[in-house]
């Protein structure tokens, strides 16, 4: 009984460790709240998802420019090797009319008027230095909703981005609470060797002295017995205290602080167990979850890209204006003074009357994109349903564990004393009282794991319902 009982108590010892360190705050002790606090403080994960709220609000700015008229100023220096010139080169006939005006009646003038005039010459157009400066409006009248529907996108991606930020700051919450848990189960555990390695040390000089003295109950083999259990205690203690260690450093680089900062934990309180029904917690998963909020904007995200590909089946309507100013030394040709400034203002559309069928596959590609995000919506609103029942069920199996637990470690307790007392009196052999110092130690530290389940499955619920439990 004696050699089962011993390895199992020394895998308890053992028994987990990841926690994290803090800021240096000498000798003060840290309680949850204080290491979730330097958590959101220093984690780095939180900046990264501040940028991605940014970045989601500047496509937001984006898609809002499309409201805007847009304005563009441009200015063309040029200087050409020579000047632009028109070559007039053919003939032509004046009008009956002006023949007639000119000939004075004089038929032979007349006729020598109707002939055709030959013209060869070079007209010059516009000088070879040229400054064009011009200031040009665009504005979109009609795009087809496909505006509305790039706005609309980028208003949920900000809510996209939010979510993403509160599932950052459940997940950096989660893994303080587990390592701050972690960390006070190493504790107990570390206590609790030192209390039981003390205990075998009672037994184990209490037993020299019997030995000595010439008990008759008490051997050499009980009196090594003793002693090779104290020694098996202190190796669980070593075990142990390694495990508190690295608990800690793992919690502290959960609250995101230097290797070299030290700190000390606050006695946490004991668990409260939950109060709402398994109905009542999912319903507050799938409204409260930022997974399941993500993937209900994202279905949200594909009826605008759907109205985004039916853009194109409607002509796209726009106002141009533009001013504009010509400089150049000459002041005729096409640089005269009517041409040299002036404005322009228009009315343009584009309508694609057949494009291959290209806006029918964009707006059948939308559509099974939105079929595939209402599948995957179901899918996970099942799969966080049965992880949430699953805890639910951890979590009334972990307090009903702790109560019997508790309730065992009193019993054991009483039983090891009463052995003790026994021993003392040589009512009772070595290896009954080394039984009940393990059954003891047994029952302590399955309290212990009880415990530190219930806290598991709480924070566990808590990041699934994606709020506090407290505030349900």
């Amino acid at each position: 009984m004696i050699l089962k009982t011993i390895p199992l108590a020394i895998a308890l010892m053992s028994c987990c460790a990841f926690a994290v360190r803090a800021e240096t705050l000498g000798t003060q002790q840290l309680t949850l709240e204080d290491c979730i606090r330097i958590a959101l403080q220093k984690h780095q994960s939180l900046n990264v998802s501040a940028a991605n709220i940014a970045m989601a609000e500047a496509l937001y700015q984006q898609a809002m420019s499309a409201y805007w008229p847009r304005i563009a100023a441009q200015v063309n220096a040029s200087r050409a090797d020579q000047d632009r010139t028109f070559t007039m080169d053919g003939q032509f006939s004046l009008p009956p009319q002006m023949t007639n005006v000119l000939s004075g009646g004089n038929p032979i003038a007349a006729a020598a008027l109707a002939q055709p005039i030959p013209i060869n010459m070079d007209i010059k157009l516009a000088d070879k230095d040229l400054v064009q400066s011009s200031l040009n409006l665009t504005y979109p009248v009609f795009t087809g909703l496909k505006r509305e529907a790039l706005v609309a996108q980028a208003e949920k991606g900000i809510k996209i981005a939010e979510q993403g930020q509160r599932k950052t700051t459940l997940e950096v919450v989660r893994d303080v609470k587990k390592y701050y848990h972690a960390a006070q189960f190493a504790l107990h555990m570390e206590k609790l060797s030192e209390d039981t390695l003390e205990r075998f040390k009672a037994l184990e000089d209490l037993t020299e002295r019997l030995y000595q003295h010439g008990s008759m109950k008490v051997k050499k083999t009980d009196y090594l017995r003793t002693k090779t259990t104290a020694a098996v205690t202190r190796t669980m203690l070593s075990e142990a205290r390694y495990a508190r260690e690295m608990a800690h450093e793992a919690l502290g680089n959960a609250m995101g602080q230097e290797w070299s900062d030290s700190f000390v934990l606050a006695e946490a309180d004991q668990a409260t167990p939950i109060s709402d029904g398994l109905r009542e917690l999912i319903e507050s998963a799938q409204n409260f979850n930022p997974d399941i909020q993500q993937l209900k904007l994202a279905v949200q995200i594909s009826d605008d890209q759907i109205t985004e590909a039916r853009s194109g089946y409607f002509p796209m309507i726009g106002i141009q204006a533009e001013v504009h100013d010509i400089q150049t030394p000459y002041h005729g040709g096409l640089t005269n003074t009517a041409n040299r400034d002036g404005w322009t203002i228009g009315v343009g559309m584009q309508w694609n009357l057949f494009d291959g069928f290209q806006t029918t596959g964009k707006v059948n590609q939308a559509k099974a994109r939105q079929r595939k995000l209402e599948s995957q919506q179901i899918l996970l609103d099942q799969a966080i349903a049965l992880q949430v029942k699953q805890q639910f069920l951890s979590i009334r199996s972990a307090n009903n564990q702790t109560k019997d637990s508790h309730e065992a470690v009193v019993y054991a307790s009483e039983n090891r004393k009463l052995h003790v007392r026994a021993y003392q009196e040589e009512l009772v052999e070595t290896k009954d009282v080394i039984e009940a110092q393990i059954v003891e130690t047994f029952a302590q530290s399955t309290h212990y794991r009880a415990r530190y389940a219930l806290e598991m499955g709480l924070l566990s619920l808590e990041y699934l319902i994606g709020q506090n439990m407290q505030t349900l």
